[in-house]
């Protein structure tokens, strides 16, 4: 054989990374599949992917007390009001739910009654935003059940800015996820479900707000996002944690204890998340052909598990600098990158899946390995 055509064959280097394995969880142990012992009649975990982690009645109908007012704040923030002053209304001051306490006539920033309507649940806060956005809280209400329907909640209607219970008004938990998931997008009013406090200037002075989110401060990586309770929607809670680059939303409906409920599904969410497999062992990740000597397909050593999306990752293989037959089953030929969104995930070795035998002349191979050596930083400059 000529060392041209050897030089031309060898040139053929497949550094193949097939398309990522379709998103997957792998059979995990007893403590990661075991389901979270939880009282709410509703509830679900969802992942950042779109995931449904943990689901109970997700769409039962359910009055959804003050995580209604997740939807109120979207509508004020898109109407553009916040840098507005509102004037309190005799309907607004007289609703009671939450502080702070407000006086017919009164201005007061809409930004400040944002963060009471999201933190302290302010149903007066709620009652003042939607008569400055609509000119009416019926005016507003249209609006809020115009704006479910377009983003294609099926369990949700509306009759009030704020939550009370009211015939006729309800949620689901999986429409709760939507509305929390817009919410979450918006960088206002992503800011102030993360605060566990603000201090805040009102027409008397300085206020501190408290936010009713106990998850704050007591779970880790939690961000959000709102409470509430009636005595016919019992004890709800709408909650979202960022661990690893990767975002959980909960929500529990009809609890007996919310945060705890929430806690309890947010730990499994994550224990899921962490068992995905990303890159299973065994699998295909490069084939190197070298002719006349043959091909080696390349093998994932190990599974590799991580939180990102498994349908969404990069997965990379670069043979070893002295590539040469012969290769035996097993022999480490080279390595795997896993990265999502340019962020290293794991790195193993890749092994031969297949023999590949001795070439009768060491030139021979000696080309070989150079020709590989060189074609892999090609591919490794290109890429």
């Amino acid at each position: 054989m000529s060392i041209s055509r050897l030089v031309t064959a060898a040139l053929f280097v497949a550094l193949v990374a097939p398309p990522a394995p379709a998103g997957r969880v792998e059979q995990a142990p007893e403590r990661a599949n075991r389901v979270p012992e939880v009282s709410c009649e509703a509830c679900i975990v969802v992942s950042d992917a779109g995931d449904v982690l943990f689901r109970r009645r997700p769409d039962a109908e359910i009055p959804n007390a003050s995580t209604t007012k997740m939807m109120t704040a979207l509508l004020v923030e898109r109407a553009g009001v916040v840098g507005e002053t509102v004037i309190i209304s005799q309907e607004a001051a007289s609703i009671p739910g939450g502080p702070p306490t407000f006086a017919a006539g009164e201005s007061w920033s809409a930004e400040t009654l944002l963060q009471a309507l999201l933190l302290a649940s302010s149903n007066g806060a709620a009652v003042a935003l939607a008569e400055h956005v609509a000119g009416s809280t019926a005016a507003f209400v249209e609006d809020m059940n115009d704006e479910a329907d377009a983003i294609g909640l099926k369990h949700t209607r509306f009759a009030t800015p704020h939550g009370l219970d009211t015939p006729g008004h309800y949620s689901s938990a999986r429409d709760l996820v939507t509305i929390a998931e817009l919410l979450l997008e918006e960088p206002t009013l992503r800011g102030m479900v993360d605060e566990a406090e603000v201090n805040v200037e009102g027409p008397s002075g300085r206020l501190l707000i408290e936010n009713r989110n106990l998850l704050l401060e007591s779970y880790h990586g939690a961000i959000g996002v709102k409470t509430g309770y009636t005595l016919d929607a019992g004890n709800a809670l709408v909650s979202a944690a960022e661990r690893g680059g990767r975002t959980l939303i909960g929500v529990v409906l009809r609890a007996d204890d919310s945060f705890a409920d929430s806690r309890a599904l947010l730990d499994y969410g994550f224990r899921r998340l962490r068992r995905t497999v990303l890159l299973g062992r065994g699998e295909t990740v490069g084939t190197i052909v070298l002719d006349p000597a043959g091909s080696v397909s390349a093998v994932s050593e190990r599974v590799a598990r991580g939180l990102a999306p498994a349908d969404d990752i990069d997965v990379a293989f670069e043979p070893v600098d002295d590539f040469a037959p012969p290769v035996d089953v097993g022999e480490v030929v080279g390595r795997v990158t896993v990265r999502w969104h340019g962020r290293v995930i794991d790195r193993m070795d890749a092994t031969a899946a297949n023999e590949l035998e001795e070439q009768e002349a060491s030139w021979i191979a000696r080309g070989l390995a150079t020709v590989v050596s060189w074609g892999r930083r090609m591919t490794s400059s290109d890429g």
